[in-house]
């Protein structure tokens, strides 16, 4: 998901009225709606390190037709607010993106009826107030903005001698809605996005499986190196209570409790040095050996 900005606004004329009523029950006049200008998203990349590419930005304009405008994505009825009747790309010649490429924003026209409840939503727009939007769509393919691969080293947000390490947003598949948002996610213009249905959720789950077979196999390593440093503890401070152990182990992180365990197996040592076994030839010469008696 992405947000873009409210840019203006300004009286529909005859040819933007057509367009308006292609999606209106009865034909409107242009002094009974309010015609307003959105900046929806561009090819730069954003905070999340991500970018659409200009042929992506050609078919979310096309998606976005007739797509209603609603508050916060409460996608319900009452929320419905304005409707895009028409999309554009504005090209900067001269600028360019991060990546490099020539700067390109989808832009949108929307409109809302003058009625006495919208009176307020034309007036916090008038007023700056709703300035953010947020606009949701699915695309179908990300790759690499670096080597262009679907799966590479490259890390999102890292810096590497041949640029940024980024994503490319490519082949949208369709457009749900635009949003008034409080909080704008790209630095300029915005779309909020989402991935193929299910992908995303997909991604997070197996995140989620792998951080908790971590953190199990993390708790029992800590439970074995307890068990050793409280084994040698015993074993090098004998009158040392094993409850006040246990309790200053608490708020030891793995490093301090291996540490201490070294610490303590070094004293076992020192105090217990362990006795070579006797080899056999010095058991046979022992008196007590019997050796005489071998056959």
């Amino acid at each position: 998901m992405k947000e873009g900005t409210v840019l203006k606004s300004a009286v529909p004329d005859q040819e933007e009225m057509r367009e308006i009523n292609r999606y209106t029950r009865r034909e409107y006049g242009p002094q009974e709606v309010y015609a307003f200008s959105l900046a929806l998203c561009d090819n730069e990349i954003d905070r999340d390190f991500e970018r659409f590419s200009v042929e992506a930005l050609e078919t979310l304009g096309e998606l976005f037709l007739g797509k209603t405008c609603i508050f916060d994505h409460e996608q319900k009825s009452v929320n419905q607010t304005a409707r895009i009747y028409r999309t554009a790309l504005r090209r900067e010649p001269g600028r360019k993106t991060r990546a490099g490429e020539e700067y390109v924003q989808l832009t949108a026209r929307a409109y809302l009826p003058k009625t006495q409840g919208n009176g307020e939503v034309i007036e916090l727009i008038e007023s700056g107030i709703l300035k953010e939007v947020s606009v949701s769509c699915s695309v179908k393919r990300k790759v690499c903005g670096l080597c262009g691969k679907e799966r590479c080293g490259h890390e999102k947000g890292k810096e590497y001698p041949e640029g940024l390490g980024h994503l490319v947003l490519l082949e949208p598949t369709d457009a749900y809605e635009c949003s008034f948002v409080a909080v704008p996610a790209q630095r300029e213009a915005g779309v909020t996005k989402s991935f193929l249905q299910g992908e995303r959720e997909a991604a997070l789950e197996r995140r989620v499986r792998e951080l908790e077979e971590k953190a199990r196999w993390g708790e029992a390593y800590r439970e074995s190196l307890e068990r050793d440093v409280l084994r040698c503890a015993a074993l090098a401070q004998p009158d040392l209570p094993a409850s006040v152990m246990k309790s200053a182990m608490r708020g030891l992180s793995l490093g301090e409790l291996s540490q201490l365990g070294k610490s303590y197996q070094a004293m076992v040592q020192e105090a217990m040095p362990l006795k070579p076994q006797l080899a056999p030839e010095d058991r046979e010469k022992r008196p007590d050996s019997n050796g005489e008696y071998r056959i």
